[in-house]
C-alpha cells in the first residue's frame, strides 16, 4: 500500500456539517485525496454556523492561511442570531412629512484556528480586524501559536501588527516600520516560513518579520519587474518562487517563467526556467489529457518540487513538469466555474498525525 501523502491540495472553501457527521469530539474532519485531486475539510457547527447571517460580509467559511505545523486560519460568517436588528429613527423632511427608517450594521465575520493534528478548532476573541487578507498564522517554538494582522496607513512610515497569542489569550499591538509609505498594500497570501510571517503582495514584494519579537523588524524584498496580475509567489522546497506567465501575443504561445529568491536580504531573484507553452501543448501527455491549447491559471507550485506547477483550465486541475514539458497529473476538480481561481485551492503540508490513508 502506498504511504499517505505528506501534503494535499486543499479546497479553501469549508464544508459545514452537523456534529453527528464528524468523529466523536472532533471539530474538523479532513477528507484526504492524493494530488491533483482536491482534499476537503469539514467543520462542525461549533466552528461555523449552519444558519449564517445572509447579510454578513461573507456567506461561506474558508481558509485564509496555513502554517506547516498543520494549523489553518479560517474566516467564518456570523450566525443569523448575530444580525443587528437595527435602530429605528424618525426624520422630518423639507416637505414636512415625517418618515421612519431603520439603521443597522453589517455583522462582522469570526475567525478560528483549525488544528489538523488534533482535529480541534479554537475561536479567536473579538478584535477589530481591518482586512482578512492581512492575517496570517504561525506556530511558536514552544507550541504556542500567533495570529497576526499587518495594518498600515497610506502615506505613513509607521504600521502596526495586531497579534493574538494562544499563550496569553489576548490581542496586543506592536509598532513596526512601513517600508513603502506611499504604497497601498494588497496582499494575496500570508506565509509562515523560517520563524517569520511573510506578507505577499504580487505587485510590490514581500514583507517579513518575527511577530514573536518584542520589537519586530519589518524587512522588505521587492519582486522581479514583471506584470503583477499574472504572478504567483509561493514556497517550494523551502524557498520563495515567483511564477509569471507572459500572455500570448501576435500568434505566439504564452510563456511561463520561474525565479527563486536566492537571498531575501538583497532581494536577489535567480532565473530557474523560461518555457513556452507551445512546447507543452505539443507534448503527447498534454494531448492525452484532452486540454485545450490556451493559457491556464497557475493555482500553486508543488511544495517540494518547484519544476511542477498545478494549473486550472476548463474544469481540470493538472500538474505540469515545466522543465520536462510534460503533464504529470490531471483530474477534473469539480468546482463551480464561477468559484474557480488561484485562491480556491491551497497547498497544505500535513503533520504526521493528520495523515490518514488517501482516498482511492
Amino acid at each position: 500500500m502506498a504511504p499517505p501523502p505528506i501534503w494535499a491540495i486543499l479546497r479553501t472553501l469549508l464544508r459545514v456539517s452537523d456534529d453527528a457527521d464528524l468523529p466523536d469530539g472532533a471539530d474538523i474532519s479532513l477528507a484526504l485525496a492524493a494530488p491533483p485531486r482536491l482534499s476537503h475539510l469539514t467543520v462542525s457547527t461549533r466552528v461555523s454556523p449552519a444558519d449564517p447571517d445572509p447579510h454578513a460580509r461573507i456567506h461561506s467559511p474558508h481558509v485564509l492561511a496555513a502554517d506547516a505545523s498543520g494549523l489553518l486560519l479560517a474566516i467564518t460568517p456570523p450566525p443569523l442570531s448575530a444580525q443587528d436588528p437595527g435602530e429605528e429613527r424618525v426624520h422630518r423632511g423639507p416637505d414636512g412629512v415625517q418618515r421612519t427608517f431603520t439603521i443597522s450594521y453589517i455583522s462582522k465575520p469570526d475567525y478560528a484556528v483549525l488544528d489538523l493534528a488534533s482535529a480541534t478548532a479554537h475561536r479567536l476573541p473579538a478584535h477589530d480586524i481591518f482586512s482578512a487578507a492581512c492575517l496570517g498564522v504561525i506556530a511558536a517554538p514552544a507550541r504556542d501559536l500567533m495570529v497576526v494582522e499587518f495594518q498600515s496607513m497610506l502615506g505613513g512610515d509607521r504600521a502596526s501588527l495586531h497579534c493574538f497569542s494562544s499563550h496569553t489569550g489576548a490581542w496586543v499591538t506592536k509598532p513596526v516600520r512601513n517600508p513603502l509609505p506611499r504604497w497601498i498594500w494588497n496582499f494575496h497570501d500570508v506565509v509562515s516560513h523560517s520563524g517569520k510571517l511573510w506578507w505577499v503582495d504580487t505587485a510590490a514584494g514581500l514583507l517579513a518579520c518575527d511577530p514573536f519579537a518584542d520589537t519586530p523588524d519589518m524587512a522588505y524584498a521587492p519582486l522581479p519587474r514583471m506584470i503583477a496580475s499574472r504572478r504567483v509567489v509561493q514556497l517550494s522546497n523551502d524557498s520563495f518562487r515567483c511564477v509569471h506567465i507572459t500572455p500570448a501575443r501576435h500568434g505566439t504561445a504564452p510563456t511561463v517563467t520561474m525565479r527563486t529568491l536566492a537571498n531575501p536580504e538583497t532581494a536577489d531573484w535567480t532565473l530557474d526556467y523560461q518555457v513556452s507553452f507551445a512546447d507543452i501543448f505539443a507534448d503527447d501527455t498534454y494531448k492525452a489529457a484532452g486540454l485545450p491549447d490556451k493559457e491556464p491559471v497557475v493555482a500553486l507550485i508543488h511544495p517540494t518540487n518547484p519544476d511542477v506547477l498545478y494549473c486550472l483550465l476548463d474544469g481540470h486541475l493538472f500538474g505540469v513538469d515545466v522543465r520536462a514539458r510534460k503533464v504529470v497529473e490531471c483530474e477534473a476538480h469539480g468546482m463551480a466555474p464561477d468559484s474557480v481561481s488561484s485562491s480556491s485551492v491551497l497547498a497544505c503540508k500535513l503533520p504526521p498525525r493528520a495523515q490518514p490513508q488517501p482516498q482511492v
